[in-house]
């Protein structure tokens, strides 16, 4: 039994969209060039005091702040998160193929200029894998191990200068992370922050899915200690499995005995403090205690040279000194840059409102892109690579009570520590134990292996971009997986814009409410009205397709529009359309000889012209009428309907092309007599703006009359008419409307 539900009843006239603005008062908004370039330029006091706190939020935050309360919690969480933060940051760097100190550096001088001008609190910037593997790539192309080998006779092997090899590579990867800095600051500038919009959830998480089962082949080589060649390019990530399958028999025990351990260890610590966070204060930092176990068993025992496994060897104490980037590599780092410059800033803004959304506080997109870019800048002097938020950290940082910046000035004091001192005890650590820590950390993204399973259950094509967006990532490369997943999620957009398919609706009961038959059964059609709704914008690439769905849902089969007219096809062949009479008897013949005589030839379909008093003068005359009876006026069969209501209150916006459809439309089927006419229904008022920017109402093309506010008012003002033209001849009027359209067919 349903629940008596409340009531409502209307007394209103039926408006047209003239009528409701004049009634109501629409206002004229208008947005005059001039006026806005004069207000972007214009100068004053609090215009630059807004500059200077949107583009430096500590200006808004610091005040505010409230140090007995949040200064031990920031200062707790940051020392916690730092000690996770130095371990990962050295481990990222072995992916970027780089020296571990470059990640000290990557963990240190980006969070300088984001103290002062990020708008995520609890935010600390830093390496990432994905980020990190991306310019791995770049290293590789342009400092192959190649060039910096050479053949020492006292060895009698070919060895790599590797001092000299991490040098030219920390100039590339700082050279890379300026210009991928210039293009982050540029694009927050010019407001541009809104290019996250394009990349999709499902393509993100494809991405990261694929980047992520990459890195984990990548360290592959450090957890067993075999040697792999650097691949670079499509396929890239295949051959270099080939190779650690080949090398498997060369495992080197030791480092592979501590990866294991290492890695059993850090996973069972992170599920346990996953089940029992809420009882502990702040995070184990397991990474640290695993890095400094693993240094104080190594190096005692002296099993780095013993076993001959790879370590970290020797990290330079101190700052080190800045450089210059070389603008001339910049153009084969171009869109690589590009493509470290959006994803980043897409990691960067997808935590930062996950954490906004959970504290209760906004972040400005465009200023957090100029925040990452500045960054990146400021650290690009000092031999960093490619940085965006520090993940792990980060919710390190949340979860032990962080609330401002002030956490992440606690990290960066424990790297500094690390880089000015504690860095040398760190020499003898395994790299297989830093590449357990990448493994481990991984577990969430590789997780999302799963996604299609589930994705294709409630969206084929937000599944089909994951699959396009993993596979192109994957097997192509990490730039051109961005381009290929951007490229493909723009395409699923104007494929379900292009083929939107319209319904034809009917009335519900005695309501003002109009539903598809198909979806509802309590539906009744309006005599003589047949009302089309569509809910897509009305474009270049679909209005063909909107007007042929119009077409198809009315069942007019043949709309001829290119000459603004409109004729109906008839199932059957006329030998006598163009003629004063015909009658029943000759009429009767034709349908005959059709039947016997189609098994011959296929009789063609004709349109019905009664415009007979227009002839050639040099046709022959007219047949005579045939015996057999008077002759009897051939009664045109009428329309299946009188008027044509297209709902477009679902379309968003009408380009030029859907301005040039429509109004043919409305031209060709707005006839000067009441037997037919066409109404729009049209609610938003940018479509309607659009329109009158088009100069269809200056023209004439279209009547304003005919706009309505509501599908129920047209179907009112509808029946009206028809009401009206009941109260002429019937029989003048049909004949009058097929003359109408008759004769343009006939003179073409």
């Amino acid at each position: 039994m349903y629940q008596e539900s409340a009531r409502y009843v209307i007394d209103r006239p039926v408006y047209s969209l003239p009528c409701f603005d004049a009634e109501y008062d629409k206002k004229s908004r208008t947005f005059p060039l001039r006026e806005k370039i004069g207000k972007f330029f214009r100068c004053s006091g609090p215009r630059i005091k807004a500059l200077l706190f949107r583009h430096l939020p500590v200006l808004s935050w610091l005040p505010k702040y409230k140090f007995k309360q949040n200064l031990l919690c920031d200062v707790i969480s940051g020392i916690s998160a730092g000690t996770i933060q130095v371990p990962q940051g050295m481990a990222f760097a072995l992916l970027a193929n780089l020296p571990p100190v470059n990640g000290l550096y990557s963990s240190f001088f980006p969070l300088i200029p984001y103290f002062f001008m990020g708008t995520v609190h609890q935010m600390v910037p830093g390496t990432f894998a994905v980020l990190s593997i991306m310019v791995g790539m770049v290293c590789l192309s342009l400092a192959p191990d190649s060039d910096f080998s050479h053949f020492n006779t006292t060895l009698n092997k070919t060895v790599v200068d590797e001092e000299m090899m991490n040098q030219v590579r920390l100039g590339i990867s700082g050279t890379l992370a300026c210009l991928t800095a210039i293009i982050q600051m540029g694009l927050g500038l010019m407001q541009f922050g809104f290019v996250a919009i394009y990349l999709s959830e499902s393509f993100v998480r494809g991405f990261m899915t694929a980047a992520g089962l990459q890195i984990l082949i990548s360290v592959l080589k450090y957890i067993f200690g075999i040697r792999v060649p650097p691949y670079s390019g499509p396929l890239a990530v295949i051959y270099t499995l080939v190779d650690i399958v080949y090398g498997l028999p060369h495992t080197n025990v030791a480092s592979l005995v501590f990866a294991l351990i290492s890695s059993v260890v850090l996973f069972t610590v992170k599920e346990l403090s996953a089940r029992y966070r809420h009882r502990l204060p702040f995070p184990i930092p397991m990474e640290i205690i695993i890095v400094v176990v693993a240094t104080a068993i190594s190096g005692p025992l002296d099993m780095p040279r013993k076993y001959h496994m790879d370590i970290v060897g020797e990290i330079p104490l101190g700052f080190p000194t800045p450089i210059l980037p070389k603008v001339s590599e910049w153009e084969v780092m171009l869109s690589t840059a590009f493509s470290l410059a959006i994803v980043g800033y897409v990691i960067n803004l997808a935590m930062g409102r996950t954490l906004a959304a959970k504290h209760g506080y906004d972040v400005d997109p465009n200023q957090e892109m100029l925040a990452l870019g500045c960054s990146n800048f400021l650290g690009s002097f000092f031999k960093i690579h490619v940085i965006c938020c520090a993940l792990s950290v980060t919710l390190a940082v949340d979860s032990a009570g962080g609330t401002s910046q002030f956490a992440s000035l606690c990290v960066m004091l424990v790297v500094m520590i690390t880089m000015l001192a504690l860095g040398a005890f760190l020499q003898p650590l395994p790299k297989s134990v830093l590449g357990a820590l990448i493994a481990v950390n991984l577990k969430n993204t590789l997780l999302q292996l799963s996604d299609p399973f589930y994705m294709w259950k409630k969206n084929r094509l937000d599944c089909c971009v994951w699959v396009v967006s993993f596979l192109a990532t994957f097997f192509v490369s990490l730039p051109y997986g961005v381009v290929i997943g951007v490229g493909f999620s723009v395409l699923v957009v104007i494929f379900q814009t292009q083929f939107r398919n319209g319904s034809e609706v009917g009335q519900i009961a005695d309501s003002d409410l109009y539903r598809n038959p198909k979806v509802y059964s309590k539906v009744k059609f309006v005599e003589g009205i047949k009302i089309v709704n569509y809910c897509s914008p009305i474009y270049f690439a679909n209005a063909e397709i909107f007007r042929r769905k119009v077409i198809k849902k009315v069942s007019v089969q043949t709309l001829l529009l290119g000459d603004d007219i409109i004729c109906l096809q008839w199932e059957y062949y006329f030998k006598y359309a163009c003629r004063n009479t015909i009658s029943q008897m000759v009429l009767q013949g034709d349908f005959d000889s059709s039947s016997t005589s189609s098994s011959k030839t296929e009789m063609p379909t004709a349109y019905v012209n009664f415009s007979c008093n227009i002839m050639d003068e040099s046709d022959p005359d007219p047949t005579p009428d045939p015996p057999g009876g008077l002759p009897v006026t051939m009664e045109p069969w009428p329309l299946p309907f009188h008027t044509l209501v297209l709902d477009l209150a679902g379309v968003c916006f009408v380009d030029l092309m859907g301005i040039k459809v429509l109004t043919k439309m409305s031209s060709s089927y707005e006839i000067d007599v009441a037997t037919g006419f066409l109404l729009f229904v049209l609610f938003i008022a940018q479509v309607y703006d659009e329109l009158e920017a088009g100069g269809v109402f200056e023209e004439g093309s279209m009547d304003r009359g005919h706009l309505f506010a509501s599908v129920h008012d047209a179907i009112l003002y509808a029946q009206q008419r028809a009401r009206v033209t009941r109260n002429r001849s019937k029989a003048g009027s049909l004949l009058a409307f097929l003359v109408i359209f008759s004769l343009p067919c006939y003179n073409r």
